[in-house]
């Protein structure tokens, strides 16, 4: 009792924590059990089928020695490398572009007009990150166990606000996300208003901005039906965005030999793009049924945009060869690896 009044609260909370640690440890004796932090909401489309299959998959490829555990976020989304990085998780979804300056190299797979699935542009970023990009250790301080882009994004715009010109785009302000949407929606004229992807139903339904740069799937997974009246696209998408699952790194070492194998087995970016792209498709006729309408573009504007983005690949090009990557090989590459995937 002495012991209590001294310490107060948190001594019952540590002995709490460390009883129910020590009968997790006795029911999984033989299995390891990795702690994934996950900022999305547990209905999002993308918690149950892109990171709960990946779970899955783990489970199978190791012969259910090695389970994940999800639980709530721990912080705001660009956080997450260094949740991972520092052990407060063990693994996370990072979307690179909210941390642009780690991951200069990973945003030639987000360039505009690039792929029509996230399945071809997915596989041609992990192919071309094992040749080109690895080296320059972008995730240094976390083990990288799997990558993926979204499908092509589009411009969607609330009820009552639609454009299909760049004059009429200008006048919208339009919610981005960091990284390649901010470029893209520099180009375009756009107002911009910075939320991260779990704000954007809050941001549109209160009217601060006009729409949103996001791939399909993400209209549901964000109830975004709702709110949005209307989207414009581009055959390659205004561009894609990129994600990637990291781990802590005394994590992945604590893992056997056999088990990383399995781990790298179930994290290919084929299998994440196959997923996103199924959501995608999946999405469109309950888009569809909503009401929103798509916007239709003439050849004459997405000529103008191809024009006005151009600088943005030159500029991604500047950059890799500072990193010491050839950059126009590079992106070269990825090209033609998309080409080959989307035949």
């Amino acid at each position: 009792m002495n012991v209590i009044k001294k310490f107060g609260f948190g001594i019952l909370a540590s002995l709490a924590f460390v009883g129910l640690n020590g009968l997790g440890a006795a029911s999984a004796s033989a299995e390891t059990v990795l702690r994934f932090s996950n900022w999305l909401p547990p209905a999002h489309p993308l918690s149950k089928h892109l990171l709960g299959g990946w779970a899955k998959r783990v489970e199978k490829e190791t012969n259910d020695s090695v389970k994940v555990e999800f639980f709530g976020g721990l912080g705001k989304p660009p956080g997450y490398f260094d949740l991972a990085k520092n052990g407060a998780t063990d693994v996370a979804m990072i979307v690179h572009a909210y941390t642009q300056s780690r991951f200069n190299l990973t945003r030639a797979s987000e360039l505009p007009l690039m792929a029509k699935t996230a399945t071809g542009a997915s596989i041609a970023l992990a192919r071309t990150h094992d040749k080109f990009f690895k080296s320059a250790k972008e995730y240094a301080g976390v083990k990288m166990v799997g990558q993926w882009t979204t499908g092509p994004i589009s411009l969607w715009m609330i009820k009552g606000k639609t454009a299909k010109t760049f004059e009429g785009i200008s006048k919208l302000k339009i919610r981005v996300g960091g990284g390649m949407s901010n470029d893209v929606s520099k180009v375009l004229g756009i107002t911009q208003f910075f939320a991260p992807a779990p704000k954007v139903y809050e941001t549109l339904s209160r009217g601060v901005a006009d729409g949103v740069t996001i791939d399909t799937n993400s209209i549901l997974g964000f109830r975004l039906t709702r709110v949005i009246g209307s989207s414009l696209s581009v055959p390659g998408g205004l561009y894609r965005a990129s994600m990637a699952l990291v781990m802590n790194q005394k994590a992945w070492n604590g893992l056997s030999a056999g088990n990383k194998k399995a781990l790298e087995r179930a994290s290919s970016s084929r299998d994440f793009g196959e997923v996103w792209d199924r959501l995608d498709r999946e999405s469109v006729p309950v888009i569809s049924k909503a009401g929103i309408k798509p916007v239709s573009v003439d050849a004459k504007f997405i000529e103008e945009f191809k024009k006005r983005v151009a600088p943005i690949t030159q500029q991604w090009i500047a950059a890799a060869n500072a990193k010491g990557v050839d950059g126009k090989k590079a992106l070269s590459y990825f090209a033609d690896q998309i080409k080959q995937l989307e035949k």
